[in-house]
């Protein structure tokens, strides 16, 4: 009831003020993110900082699983480290993904205000998890070189951008998935049978030099995979890639993007109604 109260009212003021277009969505989406926010961590005792407990029990979890129990190490690079770059940007795909596509049946409620579009929705779920894992990527990586675990980014921008292009291509499933599973709700039972392996083939705990030749091929079908090997080649000085590539990744990701958008448009009307 506070939440539908606080809507109104700034619905209300939309619609007394003159406003463009573009500042009605900037509106919508910020009060959307506000909504989504107390939502998500409002009800919760340890608020935000489940966002950084999550993180840190899987990579507790298999630091000691295979850097203690089985041994495993990197060539001058701190195992725990080389965890962090790959599970951070996992969390950030598989929660756009499971949260970009419940956003329209989560707010389905608020298209009766008709300044409130599906889309709005989803930019604000998919705005809301880029911020809280790129938070928690920088602080994990400062707590890390706070103890001394030898962290030195190579390139800086390369990390962005192989997460960027990471980040797009989620929306882009997401938005595809979302589209489709309001159609066919009996995919959303399929997904995680899916999620399950493909999180052991994402290159989080190994890197490409590890898998046999022969295997190289059909791993490389996985962007996430690239994005996980293309960041820790900008991130380690003596990280060196077997087979990711930038223009795999860019294409990966602009497509999957065009082509979710393009389902959304077609369906637009469908998914408010539904």
């Amino acid at each position: 009831m506070e939440y539908m109260a606080s809507w109104r009212v700034l619905t209300e003021s939309v619609m007394t003020t003159k406003r463009t277009s573009w500042e009605i969505n900037k509106a919508v989406i910020f009060a959307l993110l506000m909504r989504e926010m107390r939502t998500r961590f409002g009800t919760y005792r340890l608020g935000y900082i489940w966002a950084l407990l999550e993180p840190a029990m899987h990579i507790a979890v298999f630091a000691l699983m295979f850097g203690y129990i089985m041994q495993r190490t990197m060539p001058g690079i701190d195992y725990t480290v080389f965890l962090v770059t790959g599970i951070i940007p996992w969390l950030l795909f598989n929660s756009i993904l499971s949260r970009g596509m419940s956003a329209v049946s989560a707010n389905n409620g608020l298209f009766g205000y008709r300044q409130v579009k599906p889309m709005d929705a989803f930019i604000t779920r998919a705005i809301l998890e880029w911020l809280i894992y790129c938070s928690t990527y920088v602080i994990f990586l400062c707590l890390a070189a706070w103890a001394g675990l030898g962290v030195e980014i190579e390139d800086p921008l390369g990390v962005v951008a192989a997460l960027f292009l990471l980040f797009l291509f989620s929306c882009g499933l997401a938005l595809t998935l979302c589209v489709v599973i309001t159609q066919f709700p009996e995919i959303q039972k399929f997904l995680p049978v899916v999620l399950r392996p493909l999180y052991f083939m994402s290159g989080i705990f190994f890197t490409l030099e590890m898998v046999p030749h022969e295997y190289r091929g059909y791993l490389l079908w996985n962007p996430i995979l690239h994005a996980n090997e293309l960041s820790r080649v900008a991130m380690f000085k003596t990280f060196e890639t077997a087979g990711a590539n930038w223009e795999y990744l860019i294409y990966c990701a602009i497509l999957t993007l065009t082509f979710g958008m393009m389902l959304y448009r077609q369906n637009s009307i469908k998914l408010v109604r539904t």
